[in-house]
């Protein structure tokens, strides 16, 4: 019943916010509509099919469903807000995740394929047959992947801006040794065979370098993501204890300039981390 509640309060005090106010309605109508179209470009890209009026709709939810939650947890208003406020980049973040999934799965991939792509042109066939080949026999995503390219190719598109248009969806430098070792061989008549099996070891020695930066630096990474709790699970059980210790942040105003530097500073400091800890290989 409580949950009922809080919904029909919640969305009656969005819907006459919108109603009351038009030019506020246009400009979330107007980011909805550019969101719901890039995501759906970047869908497209997966090969994946989600209509732009589903899109819309889970643009349009997402605030609203994150919002309610953050009131319901925790009877704050503002913190309702702010939810809403989260919840508009929700899906975006999302769709970004779903497509770095997908592109960690290319390159685990990539090894095989040019395996498989080494061994077609040691039994005589072609690079465009080695190609058809790796899109008919290799799982997605890398098939979807190569058979893109093929497409392209038949299409009139030559083999220097397919691969330029791989490294585009695909963007790593697996990826450029591949598009330079394809065009490189083209050019110059090279063994193509010898030098994808010097780029499988070297791809295979990149992972392992990766995988030993992992370790190496694990404990550090869980450093930093404890030190990035810690304040908010302090907080969390400080307000449990007492609730009137926070009162001088939420009361006065020196004290909620001082609240929104913290908060600020914390996803500066969250930002500067993600930043850091990402591999440069």
């Amino acid at each position: 019943m409580p949950l009922v509640m809080y919904g029909l309060v919640f969305g009656s005090a969005a819907i006459l916010g919108l109603a009351s106010y038009p030019p506020l309605r246009e400009r979330i109508k107007a980011y909805v509509e550019l969101r719901a179209r890039e995501a759906k470009v970047y869908l497209e890209d997966m090969f994946l099919d989600l209509s732009h009026h589903r899109l819309r709709v889970l643009y349009g939810i997402s605030p609203v469903g994150v919002g309610l939650l953050g009131w319901m947890i925790t009877g704050w208003w503002v913190i309702g807000l702010i939810g809403a406020s989260v919840g508009l980049l929700v899906p975006r973040v999302l769709i970004r995740y779903l497509h770095q999934v997908r592109r960690k799965k290319f390159h685990a991939q990539l090894v095989d394929s040019l395996l498989l792509l080494s061994s077609c042109l040691r039994a005589g066939l072609s690079m465009l047959q080695s190609f058809t080949v790796v899109a008919e026999e290799m799982p997605p995503p890398i098939s979807q992947e190569f058979g893109l390219l093929l497409k392209e190719m038949r299409m009139g598109v030559n083999l220097e801006e397919g691969m330029a248009h791989l490294k585009q969806r695909m963007p790593s430098d697996d990826t450029n040794l591949l598009s330079t070792a394809v065009l490189v061989a083209r050019e110059t008549g090279g063994d193509i065979t010898a030098i994808f099996a010097r780029l499988v070891e070297t791809i295979r020695e990149r992972k392992k370098i990766k995988e030993r930066i992992k370790t190496l630096t694990f404990m550090a990474r869980m450093q930093g993501v404890i030190m990035a709790l810690l304040p908010i699970v302090f907080s969390y059980v400080v307000y449990t204890i007492d609730k009137n210790h926070f009162k001088f942040f939420l009361t006065d105003a020196t004290g909620r300039v001082l609240l929104a530097g913290v908060v600020a500073l914390q996803l500066f400091g969250g930002y500067l981390f993600m930043r850091f800890s990402k591999s440069p290989l």
